[in-house]
């Protein structure tokens, strides 16, 4: 009996060794939504890194300190996610609703570079 719990048990610590994780995200994820988090890294991060800084530049010019227009700032990087995420799953046959944790990650991702933005910009690192 207990040669059989420890069989199903390996089994199962086998399966679970198939997700993987993000630095700084809380889910575990599978290995297609750790590549396509990769993915993104590699093709977008800069590119939204570069919008974000660009925003705070321009609020930080403009008189009064920096206005923080989180909804439409968010809005913005949210819909260039989703896009990009519905390209690449229909350019590489995958099934957009099975990878969900992968953009939470990259939205946590987001998240991670605006505060880092913000720290910036307020000259505290």
């Amino acid at each position: 009996m207990f040669a059989l719990a420890m069989a199903r048990l390996i089994r199962i610590d086998g399966m679970l060794s198939r997700t993987e994780s993000i630095d700084g995200f809380h889910l575990k994820v599978s290995r297609t939504e750790r590549g396509l988090y990769e993915e993104f890294l590699k093709t977008e991060e800069a590119q939204i890194l570069a919008e974000i800084q660009e925003y705070f530049a321009e609020a930080k010019q403009k008189g009064g300190g920096i206005r923080f227009d989180q909804k439409t700032l968010w809005a913005k990087i949210e819909y260039r996610v989703d896009t990009w995420i519905t390209g690449t799953c229909a350019d590489k046959y995958l099934n957009r609703a099975l990878l969900g944790r992968a953009k939470e990650a990259i939205l946590h991702r987001v998240r991670n570079l605006i505060a880092k933005a913000i720290r910036e910009s307020f000259g505290t690192h």
